[in-house]
């Protein structure tokens, strides 16, 4: 059976916890973000990005999300279609 590779993420939720240090983090290859996730207004999809390189669109295609624990992108047809959910590893400051 072969992979399909083009689908292919490893989902870092898998062998870190929100707890794990920054140092053990980078040493696996994982950034700051625990939670990079976001919420279609549209169409109720919820859609989370699980790596760097895990583009998501929702069902509908309002939305998308990108960057998984490195960055939060987002894209969206109108702002007021996207509810987002960011949560960072408990180590990292909040910015006021």
């Amino acid at each position: 059976m072969q992979k399909d590779i083009e689908n292919f993420t490893i989902d870092y939720h898998k062998f870190t916890t929100i707890d794990t240090p920054q140092s053990e983090r980078r040493r696996l290859n994982v950034g700051d973000i625990w939670i990079n996730e976001a919420k279609c207004k549209k169409c109720g999809d919820v859609i989370v990005s699980n790596n760097r390189h895990d583009f998501k669109r929702c069902k509908c295609g309002a939305i998308a999300v990108d960057g998984g624990s490195w960055y939060a992108k987002r894209m969206a047809s109108r702002e007021e279609d996207i509810e987002n959910n960011i949560v960072c590893y408990k180590d990292i400051k909040k910015e006021d």
